[in-house]
């Protein structure tokens, strides 16, 4: 029989994401700092933090627990934002670039969409992880592309596959998530 304790992951996951859905963002114990963190301290969390030592790690699979951790993100998001929408896409978007500007990760424009062939190209303009950084050697936003790729899993209910196409720290102006429906 499952154990029905949640982990301390798990209640500080919900108590974030109730903050998200009532539009609390003002943060207990934080009078004078504020509920905002500047990006440089997110960038080192995300990049320095999680990304170098996963790498160091597990090599090669650093990206993909970057990605499914992003993704856990976007399902939640997803969840949040399909909430009262009856299967409305328009709406669906309007209220994922709210959370997503509300929460500073970025800016998110739908690029491309068809449907008929299964594919949504999305852009993430301000990209929290990778704005500032310049001379990589590839696409560096596995967080973005797997928060992107859950949102349209949700709203979709299927599996997806998404790929950072373009990344603003290789030195285009945006970053792109290709986003294919299987």
């Amino acid at each position: 029989m499952p154990s029905t304790h949640k982990s301390d992951y798990q209640i500080a996951q919900q108590q974030i994401l109730d903050g998200i859905i009532s539009g609390q963002f003002d943060i207990e114990n934080r009078q004078d700092l504020g509920p905002m963190i500047p990006i440089r301290l997110f960038q080192a969390l995300r990049m320095v933090a999680l990304g170098s030592n996963l790498e160091d790690i597990l090599g090669q699979g650093a990206p993909s627990l970057v990605y499914h951790s992003g993704q856990s993100l976007g399902l939640a998001m997803g969840q949040l934002a399909a909430a009262n929408i009856d299967k409305d896409l328009e709406t669906y978007v309007g209220k994922i670039k709210l959370l997503c500007r509300q929460l500073s990760i970025g800016l998110v424009v739908p690029d491309k969409v068809d449907l008929n062939a299964g594919r949504l190209e999305l852009r993430v303009d301000e990209c929290v992880s990778c704005a500032g950084i310049h001379n990589v050697s590839a696409p560096i936003c596995h967080f973005e592309a797997g928060m992107v790729g859950g949102i349209v899993k949700t709203f979709f209910n299927r599996n997806v596959k998404a790929t950072e196409t373009k990344c603003n720290a290789l030195g285009d102006k945006t970053c792109l998530i290709r986003v294919d429906l299987l």
